[in-house]
């Protein structure tokens, strides 16, 4: 007789719910449970028995980490399978150091998912097995926020082999922001909220999408960050550390972004923000703009940097175009 595996996929990813439950809907025996944090997680597990948990790392109210560090809750044998954008090598190294059986990085690879499951006892009905996930419902901004998700993972994981020290993965902020709005979070900017901010502008283009960043730079340790990201001030009187930071936060959070939409990015050289962003976004006050914003910051220096990417609906239904062109 065949035995049941009870399933819990904990992501607070919607997608990721459906992506996994559709590529192993074919088993014959498999229970699927859910949950949209870790606290949802850890009250599953309490009360199931799970057989295998797929374990996302960033999640609001308790992340992946804290879910680790409270396990066991009980007495059952629950093989955990991390599936991550964080793909630092230290994210990696603590998930396992923690208890994680396995890790598999977002976008996770559909053949591998399988072959694991197989491993992990699960028994498909078909020998033809599913990959894509054309019958999901697709929803732009669950779209933007899984692809933001996946490209601030390889951004890090960029950001953490330059600087040698962990960077704490932010969970992306996706919403629409009416320009008044945005005139005001950069008219705050402009009138100083402490001496220690630095905020840096960077436009960017390609395949129809027309975007401006805007980075925002705080802590005392931005100049030994830089130090150790090797950038090098050869004028005290200007921002050069500051702007090579900036550009490495936009720019290696576009080609995580390229890679999976396929379209190539161009970049201005970032500048310390001017006065014509904001004449530029005070003039159309019945414009909304889409945004992605999060902040990274490093586990070991005081440096916070917070990244506003800023698009328009146009440059949205390019994006959503090119996600949909892939699910089939």
């Amino acid at each position: 007789m065949i035995k049941n595996i009870n399933i819990l996929i904990c992501d607070d990813s919607v997608l990721v719910h459906k992506s996994i439950t559709r590529l192993l809907q074919l088993c014959s025996n498999a229970t699927f449970f859910y949950a949209e944090n870790g606290k949802e997680g850890l009250s599953c597990l309490k009360n199931v028995d799970i057989d295998i948990m797929f374990l996302d790392l960033t999640m609001p109210v308790m992340d992946g980490f804290s879910v680790l560090k409270s396990l066991p809750i009980r007495d059952f044998n629950t093989t955990i399978i991390m599936l991550s954008a964080d793909v630092q090598l230290t994210a990696m190294e603590r998930c396992l150091a923690l208890g994680a059986d396995y890790f598999l990085s977002k976008p996770f690879d559909n053949d591998e998912l399988t072959k694991l499951s197989q491993h992990l006892g699960l028994v498909f009905d078909s020998d033809t097995f599913i990959t894509s996930d054309t019958h999901l419902v697709h929803d732009p901004i669950e779209s933007m926020r899984e692809l933001a998700n996946i490209a601030l993972g390889r951004g890090a994981a960029i950001i953490s082999d330059h600087l040698g020290d962990f960077i704490k993965m932010p969970l992306p902020n996706v919403a629409f922001m009416k320009s008044s709005d945005l005139s005001m979070a950069i008219a705050d900017i402009r009138n100083g909220n402490g001496s220690e901010l630095i905020a840096i502008t960077q436009r960017f283009v390609g395949g129809g999408i027309h975007g401006e960043a805007l980075v925002e730079l705080h802590g005392k340790d931005i100049h030994l960050f830089g130090d150790k990201l090797g950038f090098s001030q050869t004028d005290e009187y200007k921002n050069e550390v500051v702007i090579d930071i900036a550009n490495l936060m936009v720019s290696s959070f576009l080609v995580a972004l390229s890679e999976q939409i396929a379209i190539p990015f161009s970049v201005r050289q970032p500048i310390v923000l001017e006065e014509y962003m904001n004449l530029h976004h005070t003039h159309c006050d019945a414009q909304t703009f889409f945004t992605i914003e999060y902040t990274y910051k490093a586990e070991m220096l005081d440096v916070e940097c917070e990244v506003l990417f800023i698009m328009d609906s146009h440059s949205l239904n390019v994006i959503n175009n090119k996600v949909t062109e892939s699910l089939h």
